[in-house]
């Protein structure tokens, strides 16, 4: 009786400690994730940021006289 006791309690114990390392890689997983889409944000920003900037100037030296 202890024995298989013994057993199921190390069968479980390495059960749990499976679960806890699955779920640290999903974890890191998910913030890796978190911060590419983070960073494709903030690059689309600043594609629309330089176009603006872009549009602006060329509307200034398009009213330009010579």
């Amino acid at each position: 009786m202890t024995s298989s006791l013994t057993r199921f309690t190390a069968w479980l114990t390495l059960l749990v400690a499976d679960a806890r390392v699955r779920a640290r890689e999903e974890a890191d997983h998910g913030e890796v994730v978190e911060k590419v889409i983070i960073v494709a944000a903030a690059a689309a920003i600043a594609i629309a940021a330089m176009a603006a900037i872009a549009l602006a100037v060329d509307i200034k030296v398009g009213s330009i006289e010579l």
